[in-house]
């Protein structure tokens, strides 16, 4: 039997479909392929939220409109409980080309329908670091990114297109694109994937400066059902020849320095402490890592130990590193729980932990790879007692140093102090 999508205080008719194997391909609604053509069906969708920020019509859709013409976010929703077997397609059109600072979200299915308090669930994202369309799941406030799809809108200055996203009953995903100029979808990628939770709303979600507070319009937003199951027998996403080496996340591009950076480093610790490094992502996006390596090199720059932090090929997963969120790295993480109250969830066991040099220091370099390869370097620092700024006493026992500014280059030594902490140190967590 069907599962009913029900929608509150407006009974929508959805299009049943049997899905071919190649999507969930529909007839185009009329006006896809163009500018013109009513949209009655998204116009006619409950929406809720912050209806005052969009303007909800046939002729657009769902667009942004913020009469206050202020930077910030803004959503609207609507009730839907659809998730298994459904396909979602939408138009997208953006008067701009999209950065950091402006983005836009679609909820195709979320635990609630307030959508700007971060609830569980999957989201397709429009732009963002990079000018693609992105699939997410959010558990526990934090994303996760499943599909990385091909830069469609790099160099369009008002991006025009069309989404396509599927899930089988046994949490297989499939996202497909193209733009206004091309006549087909291009697979961008697939997931398997299957977050507990109850979904009870989809809509839209935008992140937004002054300058683009009326740029964003989805619009033919349709929800199709009955999604054929994927096959048995049928390769599973991400999956490889045994021995065959783990692929690179496809959100790292080839140059990956920069992407993530040495933020703390406690070297000398008191005894109830242990040694740590803290690693920044300075994006706004979650950075999936299949493997990381911690460096110990000579003055020449030499590589005299390798240590792995995460091995993805062994875990069988990417480590991944939340948008603008910190990683530590330690032998004894249940020590820095206790010592410096972190977050057991920002800390990750490494049993083998290289020890540090307590009198001399060291330089310390983040790869990605386990022998030194050029672009695969995500940042290097140095450690020693000189670029203390206060001590508890000669030899700075029990005191980690922490950069000034996450940002700023880890190789200057003046971006590098003693930590402000009351505990001598902040593993997982912002620098006070």
């Amino acid at each position: 039997m069907k599962r009913e999508i029900c929608y509150a205080l407006t009974t929508i008719v959805l299009l049943i479909i049997a899905a071919l194997p190649q999507g969930c391909a529909a007839p185009p609604p009329e006006g896809e392929s163009g500018s013109e053509g009513d949209d009655v069906t998204t116009a006619s969708l409950p929406w809720t939220g912050q209806t005052e920020k969009f303007t909800i019509n046939a002729q657009e859709g769902v667009r942004l409109s913020d009469p206050a013409k202020e930077g910030g976010t803004a959503y609207v929703s609507f009730a839907s409980n659809a998730l298994a077997r459904t396909c979602w397609k939408m138009g997208v059109r953006l008067t701009f080309n999209p950065s950091n600072n402006n983005y836009a979200r679609f909820f195709l299915a979320a635990s609630s329908g307030v959508l700007a308090d971060a609830p569980d669930g999957y989201f397709v994202q429009i732009g963002g670091a990079k000018d693609n369309v992105g699939l997410y799941r959010q558990a526990d406030g934090q994303s996760t990114l499943l599909v990385s799809g091909r830069e469609l809108m790099k160099g369009i200055e008002s991006p025009k297109i069309y989404i396509e996203i599927a899930r089988d009953d046994d949490g297989h995903w499939t996202l497909r694109t193209r733009t206004e100029a091309e006549p087909e979808y291009t697979l961008e990628g697939e997931a398997a994937d299957n977050l507990p939770f109850e979904p009870v709303a989809c809509g839209v979600y935008c992140v937004y400066t002054k300058s683009r507070c009326d740029g964003f319009a989805f619009h033919h937003i349709q929800i199709t059902h009955d999604v054929a199951a994927h096959e048995p027998g049928e390769e599973e996403p991400g999956e490889e020849e045994p021995g065959s080496p783990a692929p690179l996340s496809p959100s790292l591009p080839d140059e990956v320095k920069g992407l993530l950076l040495f933020n703390e480093v406690m070297y000398d610790p008191d005894a109830d402490g242990a040694e740590y490094v803290e690693i920044y992502n300075p994006s706004e996006e979650p950075l999936l890592v299949p493997a990381l390596y911690l460096y110990k090199m000579k003055e020449d720059g030499k590589v005299y130990s390798t240590t792995a932090l995460w091995e993805g090929q062994a875990k069988g997963k990417p480590i991944v590193f939340p948008p603008r969120g910190y990683l530590c790295f330690s032998k004894r993480p249940d020590r820095l729980a206790a010592r410096h109250e972190a977050d057991e969830e920002r800390l990750m066991e490494v049993p083998a932990f290289p020890a540090l040099n307590n009198t001399d220091g060291g330089l310390l370099a983040l790869s990605l790879v386990q022998v030194p390869a050029t672009g695969k370097t995500f940042d290097k620092c140095r450690f020693n007692n000189g670029m203390h700024d206060v001590g508890k006493g000669k030899t700075f026992k029990g005191l980690s140093l922490e950069k000034v500014s996450p940002e700023l280059p880890s190789a200057a030594s003046a971006n590098w102090r003693s930590s402000k902490d009351p505990s001598g140190g902040s593993p997982g967590r912002k620098n006070p």
